[in-house]
């Protein structure tokens, strides 16, 4: 089978998968709903290595720190297994700084800096909520925070200066991280609601795709223009 449509199958698998996963969240079979839950990561990883022309490996380490963190953070509610998975939600997110200020053409600090400011302000006003519920980890979403917002930042600033494709999904992936926090901190230290809960699960997998199609466009460019 060619690789290209082989991908493509893939890809198309990976939705499957994360509607299975949510299909199955709802309908509360837990066994299902875990083996759906983990299998949305290696799909994409195994997609984004036959796509990819460079296969940039800090990628894939902060697809992997994803993984981990899920699994810590969905770990009954356990306050040091919370801890671990908040420490590696920041190193995944530390990962895409890196990998997204190395790739974009923008790169004006202050710009950035000052684009920042506003989704920051988002970020802490959603953590002031649930502050109280994070006490020994408050300190790493902060953190967490500031680099989902630079993140936006850099997004915004790059859409602006060149408003093409690439840039597009990279905003769309921004703006995706910050919904998807706001409604995992309410869904699970606020207002339970399974309804909020699909909104995670929608969000999560979406900025997961938004995020590749970014990086596999801007690899294609840089490929054609070497």
């Amino acid at each position: 089978m060619d690789v290209s449509k082989f991908a493509r199958i893939l890809l198309k698998l990976y939705f499957v998968n994360l509607a299975l996963y949510s299909i199955f969240s709802l309908l509360d079979l837990k066994n299902f709903e875990t083996i759906f839950w983990f299998l949305r990561i290696p799909i994409l990883i195994g997609v984004y290595l036959l796509v990819s022309v460079k296969r940039q490996w800090i990628y894939i380490v902060a697809l992997l720190l994803y993984q981990v963190a899920s699994m810590f953070i969905a770990s009954n509610n356990d306050k040091q297994f919370f801890l671990y998975g908040s420490i590696s939600s920041i190193l995944f997110k530390l990962c895409l700084c890196i990998l997204v200020f190395n790739l974009v053409k923008s790169k004006n600090r202050l710009a950035v800096l000052v684009a920042t400011i506003p989704f920051f302000v988002i970020y802490l006003y959603i953590i002031y909520f649930v502050h109280l519920k994070l006490s020994n980890s408050l300190n790493f979403w902060i953190i967490n925070g500031f680099l989902t917002s630079f993140l936006g930042g850099v997004s915004v600033i790059s859409y602006l200066n060149n408003p093409d494709p690439k840039e597009y999904w990279l905003l769309i992936t921004s703006l995706l991280f910050i919904a998807q926090t706001g409604a995992f901190f309410v869904n699970k230290f606020y207002l339970q609601n399974e309804g909020i809960s699909q909104m995670v699960i929608l969000f999560y997998g979406a900025s997961h795709y938004t995020f590749y199609k970014f990086l596999i466009l801007k690899e294609n460019e840089e490929t054609i223009k070497n």
